[in-house]
């Protein structure tokens, strides 16, 4: 059973208010199950640690208004710079 699609319209909307700048990528997307795969490609990550690039998406997270249930629902989020990705 796929996730439900305002659950993550709401998951890319709360993403893309972290990263709204243009040339930056927020997708949202179904996993396993009912579970929610993210990707979001920023120049923010740039120069940054992984565990940094989780903290900042995983904060932005948790200070959305996603119920605990909700949150569990995203079982991986992938953060790239541009430059991850040549």
């Amino acid at each position: 059973m796929p996730a439900s699609a305002a659950l993550k319209t709401r998951i890319e909307n709360i993403l893309r208010a972290q990263f709204p700048q243009q040339g930056e990528t927020v997708d949202v997307s179904d996993g396993s199950g009912d579970n929610i795969h993210v990707v979001v490609v920023s120049r923010q990550f740039d120069h940054m640690r992984e565990k940094s690039k989780q903290d900042l998406l995983w904060g932005a997270i948790d200070r959305s208004d996603l119920t605990d249930t909700e949150k569990v629902k995203i079982s991986m989020i992938l953060p790239y710079s541009p430059d991850d990705l040549k």
